[in-house]
């Protein structure tokens, strides 16, 4: 099998084997994947490992060896690729060769004994912020026009809830209400949920601010916030890319990205002594351990038992 490994590195080469859904069972496990996130990951994984290779059809796919794995994994550590790339993109191949095992067209997973780099699981690598770089960036839009309006409004929803980006791009005026009274926002996250969160009534007052300024607040299925370009008012909901462009054009740590809000939201809900499961809850996590990765404080050894033990 050594003559399958070409080492295309140039990864250019046009192939037969472009799309997984020009395959059979393959296609039936990429499109069995919901998120869209997952499924762009796990085709270009698939896609660059045949390309690495040489592979041209799924008949060369399927007589794949543990040696041509080990060799696109010592690619990509040659091409400096980080640690948690390398794992999920092995993580990739196995999902699709243990979906071929299972369908009796492979007898073995060539991934599965594959080691891969170690990950810290422990904490979540996104940066988060100090509360003086926090308020510095919300007081960085110019308030007195609706594009800057609109992102004061932005960088406060991601703030003052720890939503992800793709999530606050995708609210529409109609996800704004009251529940008894309280304000709430409500999110689309993964898995096709919602998650209806309770939110600051001064974040609520920018919120009716902006809607009351920009004049779309009683149209429902209007988008939450508006788009803008030099021509005035854009049409269409705002791209999660658009939501990183406006991030970057506030922040005052380059190291931190949209998701450095959720970090930051997660840090500080848990210092001040929060209960994990409602920080959980609010973030839309299925596991508390995830949302104790988020967890940025350093000092959190203050919070252990040990020092009030007798002795």
């Amino acid at each position: 099998m050594s003559d399958l490994i070409k080492q295309d590195n140039s990864l250019s080469t046009n192939r037969l084997f472009d799309q997984i859904k020009t395959t059979e069972q393959e296609s039936t496990w990429w499109n069995n994947f919901i998120s869209k996130n997952t499924k762009r990951g796990y085709l270009y994984a698939v896609k660059e490992f045949c390309q690495f290779l040489g592979i041209e059809n799924k008949e060369d796919l399927r007589r794949t060896e543990p040696g041509h794995v080990i060799a696109y994994r010592d690619f990509l550590k040659k091409n400096k690729k980080s640690d948690r790339t390398i794992s999920t993109r092995l993580s990739a191949l196995s999902s699709l060769f243990d979906d071929l095992v299972i369908s009796q067209i492979m007898s073995t997973n060539p991934a599965r004994g594959v080691k891969r780099p170690h990950i810290e699981h422990t904490k979540v690598v996104t940066h988060h912020l100090s509360e003086q770089e926090k308020f510095a960036m919300l007081e960085g839009p110019d308030r007195t026009t609706l594009p800057g309006l609109r992102d004061w409004v932005l960088l406060s929803i991601l703030f003052g809830t720890g939503c992800r980006r793709s999530e606050v791009s995708q609210l529409r005026v109609k996800d704004n209400y009251t529940i008894d009274s309280y304000p709430i926002l409500k999110f689309k996250v993964k898995g096709g949920k919602e998650n209806e969160v309770w939110i600051p009534t001064a974040l609520q007052s920018r919120i009716n601010e902006y809607l009351g300024l920009a004049g779309h607040g009683d149209n429902p299925e209007s988008p939450l916030l508006l788009t803008y370009s030099k021509n005035g008012l854009g049409d269409g909901s705002m791209s999660s890319n658009a939501v990183s462009d406006i991030w970057k054009k506030y922040r005052v740590d380059s190291l931190s990205t949209p998701h450095s809000s959720r970090a930051t939201f997660a840090t500080e809900a848990i210092g001040r002594g929060e209960d994990l499961i409602r920080v959980q809850q609010t973030l839309a996590h299925a596991d508390p351990r995830t949302t104790l990765k988020y967890n940025k404080a350093t000092d959190s050894f203050k919070n252990g038992v040990a020092a009030a033990t007798r002795i």
